[in-house]
């Protein structure tokens, strides 16, 4: 940011400012060959031959900046703007150099006096950036938002307005607003890994708080644009999220698929062996999510961690209707309601099966007892025996 100032005061500079000076010339030169310590020295001259004029406090003030004398630059900024108050490259300057010295108060409170409409269309983009800056870290967020939002309508193309309004509305939670901005980011900067990174991490939040079949397309989206994120950006952390993505949308064998891959790039971590687990599960290919369930395990995940993967090795074990199984999952969690129920569903289970069990010896018996009275009729034999009860 600090960058784009620097460049736009100076053409401004170098436009409008008379090179009569002696040392002027000399000091725009070291300037602009980032030789700052030359050019401090060069406006230091030009201030002690024309101490009335701002320009020359104003590159003395920008010299001193990138010389890093900070608090002198400030000063010398601030004569500048006392020579000349309503000069807006001066007054962007100042501010500038506010927010480099730590005083985000004093730049917001400034910048709030400029005269936008004045502005070209490339100085309010840069603007507005410095100004939402200082009202963030001056404490006056709900100003900033306001001020991002300002100017992400006055600038759809501009990649960083759109993606630094986007995440400033996803922290207010307001997701909606957040996807368009930084989808509009990811689009106008297409290499961007940072942006496309925002805009994925905004599309699955907005599924997350969708719920129900309504967020399949959203997760669709949302793999979509991790997909190209990897493509950028080719890292662990980012296959992951491509693979959240894929399990959100319903991909699963494509999602098993990412987290084995995931899963071999980093030996110690037990996360995608466990977001294995759920796309197998949801699969319905219980064996194989239980084998990356237990394989999980053996990353050693702590604390409430390792109770998710227990839980959820609890959950296939009763799907496979190994209750055994799935209450020592759970005892394992710490999660004694759910070792209860699958207990108490275990007894019932066993009931009903002595039950039928019992129930097919008698139906057996009384098959054979029939059989039998039929048999002795025929031979014309002595009494049948009666019907087992």
């Amino acid at each position: 940011m600090a960058k784009n100032w620097t460049r736009l005061a100076l053409v401004g500079l170098l436009l409008g400012a008379s090179a009569g000076w002696a040392g002027w010339e000399e000091g725009v030169a070291a300037f602009k060959a980032k030789n700052y310590a030359q050019a401090v020295r060069e406006f230091e001259g030009v201030v002690g031959e024309r101490p009335d004029w701002p320009q020359g406090h104003l590159m003395l003030g920008k010299s001193l900046l990138g010389a890093n004398r900070t608090a002198q630059g400030v000063e010398a900024l601030r004569k500048a703007y006392d020579l000349a108050p309503s000069d807006t490259g001066i007054q962007l300057s100042l501010a500038q150099a506010f927010v480099s010295a730590g005083r985000h108060g004093d730049a917001a409170q400034l910048l709030a006096k400029v005269n936008q409409a004045s502005l070209s269309k490339e100085q309010q983009a840069a603007f507005s950036k410095l100004y939402t800056t200082a009202l963030q870290q001056s404490g006056q967020g709900a100003k900033a938002q306001a001020e991002l939002e300002k100017a992400a309508r006055a600038n759809p193309n501009d990649s960083t307005i759109q993606y630094q309004f986007g995440v400033a509305a996803l922290n207010a939670g307001n997701t909606a607003q957040a996807v368009q901005a930084l989808e509009r980011a990811a689009r106008n900067d297409p290499k961007s890994a940072v942006k496309q990174k925002a805009y994925t991490q905004a599309l699955i939040r907005q599924a997350q708080e969708t719920g129900g079949t309504a967020n399949d397309p959203i997760y669709v989206k949302a793999a979509e644009s991790a997909k190209a994120l990897y493509a950028l950006e080719n890292n662990y952390e980012n296959l992951l999220l491509l693979g959240e993505a894929q399990l959100g949308a319903k991909q699963y064998k494509v999602a098993a698929d990412t987290f084995t891959q995931a899963a071999s790039r980093n030996a110690n971590d037990w996360l995608p062996l466990f977001y294995q687990g759920q796309a197998h599960t949801a699969a319905g290919n219980y064996d194989a999510a239980v084998t990356a369930l237990r394989a999980a395990l053996t990353r050693k995940p702590t604390g409430r961690d390792q109770s998710r993967v227990n839980n959820q090795l609890g959950f296939v074990f009763e799907k496979q209707k190994k209750l055994s199984d799935a209450i020592a999952a759970y005892q394992a969690a710490g999660n004694a309601s759910a070792a209860e129920r699958v207990t108490k569903n275990a007894e019932i289970a066993k009931h009903n099966e002595q039950a039928a069990a019992e129930e097919a010896k008698a139906k057996e018996l009384a098959e054979q007892a029939a059989k039998l009275r039929e048999e002795l009729a025929k031979k014309g034999g002595g009494a049948a025996p009666p019907p087992l009860p």
